[in-house]
């Protein structure tokens, strides 16, 4: 076995017959990865966080939310908001509603209103915008609450 230093300026290995070169200046420094962030500590971010808005569509919208923190539905007719799918304790974002016209919504009972209400008295008027702010209280098997509160004719 040999030992002893090795002075190269990239890396060459051998991809099913391709050979793929990797520049060394392109690997981080022990250094750098540490100031990455990480899922498991306290983090201090110095520049804006954004979370994307993830498109819902039809009029029985079911909020995947493994997909997005953030939705947005434009209604197309009278809506019925389905029970959300993949929820995790903690987990919050907003859900915004367009109304495309005068379309009434409910929710399913998973959702969770102030006061402990099933449902809430949406705008429902052609152009306006109500807002939902939920986070998920319990996401235990067969049971899913989001706690929402419910922001009437937001203003954009």
């Amino acid at each position: 076995m040999a030992y002893g230093t090795i002075k190269s300026d990239a890396l060459v290995y051998d991809n099913s017959g391709v050979d793929v070169t990797i520049s060394l200046s392109s690997i981080p420094t022990a250094t750098q990865v540490a100031a990455k962030a990480s899922l498991d500590t306290a983090q201090t971010f110095t520049k804006g966080q954004r979370g994307e808005v993830t498109n819902l569509a039809g009029t029985s919208p079911t909020p995947d939310l493994n997909d997005s923190n953030n939705f947005t539905l434009t209604t197309s007719g009278i809506t019925t908001f389905g029970l959300p799918l993949n929820p995790v304790v903690g987990q919050t974002g907003s859900i915004f509603i367009v109304y495309g016209g005068s379309h009434g919504v409910s929710f399913n009972a998973a959702y969770k209103f102030v006061g402990g209400h099933l449902g809430v008295t949406p705008t429902s008027t052609s152009g306006a915008i109500d807002r939902i702010d939920y986070i998920v209280q319990n996401a235990a098997t067969g049971y899913v609450c989001l706690t929402c509160n419910f922001t009437a004719n937001y203003v954009v």
